[in-house]
């Protein structure tokens, strides 16, 4: 117990000092949807800013300022915040009277004229057009490089203008083997087409990101899919859209899930710029959100759409197809095609705060991103976020779906999440993990309602090198695990409040305390852990099933169901005070939200 109040107590400390620091040196900016402008100084409401690209892009941001997004608008956008300085945040929060300012990471499709009919009750979104806008450039070949994991194989060869890349051991992901293409320079604003002639010596596919040069390995901007090859020679077309200046980029060929022994080959890059038209539906639309109440189904082949408001999205033409008796956007008032990208991109971001925010219709993450330090996210609304292509590969490849409310992905520190809402979230509503040797250490997540996620709270961490410390979930109210609009479309539902697994990090100081964990679809609690060199402390927590037939805990393979719970706390060491007591689930759910 000394433990929690110690580390709640410092993280208490950490956020009033923040406060304190800002309000006495803050410079206030403000930005206005509607009408602002982003050529306007951004210091006073009749002088906002418009967009939320000019936030991320502004350097005249620094330590102790304050970022004010006007109540009720809504943007369109990704956030990449500007970071602070340790004692002295950037706090990005709201002004004026309504609704918390919304960021969408979605495209609206419910416009008639951005459908096609391609056959009986089957719809496209419209077909991109291309214009070129200048001369194809041949990529550097001196500038290829290839990676691998320890785990994983590969070699690569050059001759006569072919380079060959022999993926030689599989790895356990996409990341495993990694060929590179860089530096190399792009602009904010612009689009290039990378052409290049490509084959496999058996059917295999790979996925390509647009990224930094350098840690934290962060994206630069969006970059379309590339689809399966066989043994005959493909034109490929793969467009990257940058979201900066920079010339320090890095194209990445993630290839660690082609099978064993896969060649491909490749010849005749090129660069060109062009202007596109098209809905910018890159790099994959993971959901489409339905009257901001359903989820279409995402399916993985065209051949697999049957019924109504199933999609698939083709990663090679960047087109939704989808399956309706009409025109679809004749069927609902809105369909948010929800895009893979972050809502709100902490990479490498430190000394922040983010406070009154509304973050929806993302198919990646609401909150995301790796190396990241001292920052606090409060009273923030996170819902419908999820469900892309996580390796990029379409139906070809592994077809892995993912995306959390709010995560903290290896070597984050110093966090706090606090009187926060989430609901309708694909995997996790609020996870840290990681792999490699990463730490992650003092986070806490406390008073938070979460509900209808397919885990309310899950981690892990790998490998044996990593270190997890002081990790505090408690107060927090837990509901309806499994009953999101993801557990009916994943092919490994999973429904959990309390989600450990697959962690070999060296864990200490981990307390799970004074949390409700009411209706989960397979059991309240999981944990798959051997734990090293101690396990959490779980105790002071409330269950409850409404089905009486369900598990309360599986714990190391071993279901424990209402009846056995004393025997659960025997077995495990956990829980000496935790309690079974009903509770009104939807009485808890808030009605303006459902």
């Amino acid at each position: 117990m000394k433990v929690g109040i110690r580390s709640i107590t410092s993280a208490t400390l950490f956020v009033a000092f923040s406060f304190v620091v800002a309000s006495a040196f803050a410079t206030d900016y403000y930005v206005d949807a509607k009408h602002g402008n982003d050529a306007a100084k951004g210091t006073s409401p009749d002088q906002a800013w418009k967009t939320l690209k000019r936030v991320s892009k502004a350097e005249e941001i620094v330590g102790g300022d304050v970022v004010r997004f006007k109540a009720g608008d809504v943007w369109r956008e990704g956030l990449a915040p500007r970071s602070g300085e340790e004692g002295k945040p950037v706090t990005y929060a709201s002004y004026g009277e309504g609704a918390k300012p919304s960021f969408w990471r979605s495209v609206s499709l419910a416009d008639e004229r951005d459908w096609v009919r391609e056959g009986d009750n089957l719809w496209a979104t419209r077909s991109r057009e291309v214009r070129s806008l200048g001369q194809k450039t041949p990529l550097d070949p001196a500038r290829f490089s290839l990676y691998t994991e320890p785990d994983a194989k590969a070699g690569k060869n050059f001759h006569d203008g072919v380079f060959q890349i022999t993926c030689k051991q599989k790895g356990d992901a996409g990341n495993d083997v990694q060929w590179i293409y860089s530096p190399f320079s792009i602009r904010d604003g612009q689009t290039l087409r990378l052409s290049f002639d490509a084959r496999a010596s058996q059917p295999a596919t790979f996925s390509i990101s647009l990224m930094a040069q350098s840690a934290p390995w962060g994206s630069y901007g969006g970059a379309s899919g590339v689809g399966e090859l066989t043994k005959e020679y493909r034109r490929v077309e793969v467009f990257l859209t940058p979201n900066r200046d920079s010339d320090a980029a890095r194209l990445t060929f993630y290839m660690g899930l082609a099978p064993e022994g896969t060649v491909f080959e490749f010849k005749d890059f090129t660069f060109e710029d062009v202007e596109i038209d098209e809905l910018e539906l890159t790099p994959d639309v993971g959901n489409i959100i339905l009257d901001g109440r359903e989820a279409a189904f995402k399916r993985w082949t065209r051949d697999e759409l049957k019924s109504q408001d199933d999609f698939y999205y083709n990663r090679v033409d960047g087109r939704v197809w989808y399956y309706s008796q009409e025109n679809p956007a004749k069927t609902r008032k809105s369909l948010e095609a929800a895009i893979m990208r972050h809502v709100v991109d902490l990479s490498g971001v430190h000394d922040a705060i983010f406070d009154g925010l509304d973050l929806r219709y993302g198919a990646a993450h609401g909150f995301g991103g790796s190396s990241n330090a001292r920052c606090v996210i409060r009273n923030c609304d996170i819902c419908w976020i999820g469900g892309g292509d996580q390796y990029r590969e379409g139906g070809a490849g592994r077809r892995t779906r993912y995306g959390n409310g709010i995560e903290f992905w290896a070597s984050a520190r110093d966090h706090v999440v606090e009187n926060c809402r989430l609901w309708e979230v694909y995997d996790a509503a609020i996870t840290n993990q990681g792999s490699g040797t990463n730490e992650e250490r003092n986070i806490v997540y406390r008073n938070n309602l979460i509900w209808n996620c397919e885990y309310s709270f899950e981690y892990w961490n790998r490998d044996e090198s990593s270190i997890t410390d002081n990790i505090q979930f408690v107060d927090n109210v837990c509901l309806n695990a499994g009953y999101g609009w993801g557990h009916v479309q994943r092919r490994d539902p999973n429904g959990r409040c309390l989600m450990f697994y697959s962690n070999t990090a060296q864990t200490t100081n981990f307390v799970v305390r004074g949390n409700i964990f009411a209706n989960a679809k397979e059991s309240l609690v999981r944990s798959d852990i051997e734990w090293k060199p101690e396990s959490p402390t779980i105790d002071g927590n409330v269950y409850w099933q409404d089905d009486e037939s369900l598990p309360y805990a599986f714990w190391l393979r071993k279901n424990y169901s209402k009846t056995d719970f004393d025997q659960f706390k025997k077995e495990t060491g956990q829980e000496s005070s935790g309690t079974i007591r009903k509770i009104d689930v939807d009485r808890l759910i808030p009605q303006d939200v459902r």
